[in-house]
């Protein structure tokens, strides 16, 4: 089966091994057949569209070592425009300290049997996606178009992180402005990060979504040693990784977002965490962004 195939190129065979029951709509068909462990089964076509450097690792870590040809796209290279935050971790300056995330990044997915060939970089400034959502979103159409993939699996966008809502919007964005020229796009899963409820963060949960198709991963013992062997390979993000579960990935199909309302009430991840950009002047940059990319279809030069 071709990865190149477009419409009808799932095909859901339930078997007793499978972990999951089908869904009803091409989504959860989709979401299914990735993780499903039926080996007789092609998967898809899957580009994986974080943040972070460890992002995936943290989402998807077990569910990739399923999928040898992912390819994996980073939209920051992991390291903030100030150089204190490197010196913090031991190293240098920032180039240093990004050089270090995208090497901890290619031994991590290496054990899931990713090739560093399969693994991009935008190379944006970590904490600064959201100052660049149209440039970002014509870089998505262009890896979309490239690639042609029958999946992307990307953020929530739920007011965790600016840099994972602004990649959640550039995705959605590029889906949208494909249909509307014609080419058919990708299904959009996400993967679960971390948000705020109530005052505390909570990881590797989604906000709750009425009639979305959702499934969670439950790791066997040997897959959630890979999981750690994994976060072990992030040596500058040992504290960050070490709160988040590993025994269970969860998954869903991507829901409708408005991104110029508040993904939940109270106060946001990034309002409670990082004094860079609240979420009202984030919603205001996706609005802008909008109506610029309603408006034409190139990349903006210079």
């Amino acid at each position: 089966m071709s990865k190149k195939q477009r419409s009808g190129a799932f095909v859901i065979r339930k078997t007793d091994r499978s972990r999951f029951k089908l869904g009803r709509s091409r989504g959860g068909q989709v979401l299914d057949q990735l993780l499903s462990i039926d080996s007789a089964v092609a998967p898809p076509g899957v580009l994986l569209v974080v943040a972070h450097p460890d992002d995936e690792a943290i989402g998807a870590g077990v569910l990739l070592g399923g999928l040898p040809h992912a390819v994996i796209v980073h939209v920051t290279d992991g390291a903030p425009r100030d150089d204190a935050p490197a010196r913090r971790r031991g190293f240098a300056n920032r180039d240093a300290y990004a050089q270090a995330r995208r090497a901890e990044a290619v031994a991590a997915l290496r054990l899931a049997g990713i090739d560093e060939a399969h693994i991009r970089c935008l190379g944006l400034v970590d904490g600064e996606a959201s100052f660049r959502l149209v440039e970002l979103c014509h870089h998505v159409i262009d890896l979309m178009l490239e690639h042609v993939p029958d999946v992307v699996i990307t953020h929530p966008y739920e007011g965790g992180h600016t840099d994972h809502d602004a990649t959640a919007f550039a995705v959605h964005l590029a889906c949208g402005i494909l249909r509307r020229e014609g080419v058919t796009a990708p299904v959009v899963l996400e993967l679960a990060s971390y948000h705020n409820r109530n005052g505390k963060r909570v990881r590797s949960r989604f906000i709750e979504k009425a009639n979305v198709p959702e499934r969670a991963l439950d790791l066997t013992p040997d897959e959630q040693l890979r999981k750690v062997r994994m976060f072990e390979q992030f040596v500058s993000q040992r504290a960050c990784l070490s709160a988040f579960p590993i025994g269970v990935e969860r998954f869903r199909v991507a829901p409708r977002y408005n991104f110029t309302a508040p993904p939940h009430e109270g106060i946001l991840g990034y309002e409670q965490y990082c004094d860079v950009i609240c979420g009202e002047e984030w919603r205001a940059r996706a609005g802008q962004a909008l109506e610029a990319l309603r408006s034409r279809r190139a990349a903006p030069s210079g």
